[in-house]
């Protein structure tokens, strides 16, 4: 017999008061309505574990057909094995040393024959510089590299003087005119590049330059 059915039972059997029938009733009410409500809490329980077991067994079945499962299994029997102690190595055993052998005499190589010495050569003589090309050196050096103007212009004169149309020579007579722009001797310096600054020397050679310088010295003749 059920929890319910009891109770309904025993409530037949008892026998209220005339006054008391409403209270009866109502006390009968109350006592169903609560063997009610557990028996539904208790379905409610049944279909909840219902659905764990359910889902429990979807999920173990895919991760069996995804071999999920196996794969876990075997990481875990892979990290056991590795976790046990390597097994001893077994003693390595040594060659005993072998004595050293010599070569015999007759199996000594001979070392390979050495060339003949060459023949010496004698070094390569330079010809003397020409007593031209000495004075541009000399002339080009005081220029670019001293300080001693007056000297300079005297190197370019001694140049000019011994080769007055060599291959250095358009280069040295504007170099002794840039000497005199320096040594502020600008009438002297005016005469050497006009012919520069008119394109008349060397095919223009340094036409610019010399148009330029000739310019200034015409002002500061000017301003003066």
């Amino acid at each position: 017999m059920s929890v319910l059915e009891s109770a309904v039972a025993a409530l037949r059997d008892g026998a209220p008061a005339p006054d008391g029938g409403a209270r009866a009733d109502a006390t009968r009410a109350r006592l169903v309505r609560s063997l009610e409500r557990r028996a539904h809490k208790h379905r409610q329980l049944v279909a909840m574990v219902t659905v764990l077991v359910l889902l429990l067994g979807a999920t173990a079945s895919w991760a069996w057909t995804t071999g999920r499962l196996q794969a876990l299994f075997g990481s875990a029997s892979v990290q056991r094995e590795d976790q046990s102690p390597p097994p001893p190595q077994p003693p390595v055993e040594r060659a005993a040393p072998q004595p050293e052998s010599w070569p015999m005499p007759d199996e000594a190589v001979a070392p390979p024959p050495s060339p003949p010495p060459a023949a010496k050569r004698a070094p390569a003589t330079r010809p003397p510089a020409r007593p031209t090309e000495v004075l541009y050196r000399r002339a080009h050096e005081l220029h670019f590299h001293g300080d001693d103007r007056a000297a300079a212009l005297a190197a370019w004169d001694a140049y000019l003087a011994a080769e007055s149309t060599g291959r250095f020579a358009v280069e040295a007579r504007f170099n002794r005119a840039i000497v005199l722009v320096r040594l502020a001797r600008y009438a002297e310096a005016a005469v050497e590049l006009e012919p520069f600054a008119r394109g008349e020397v060397a095919d223009g050679y340094r036409r610019d330059e010399a148009a330029q310088l000739v310019a200034r010295l015409r002002a500061l003749k000017e301003a003066r």
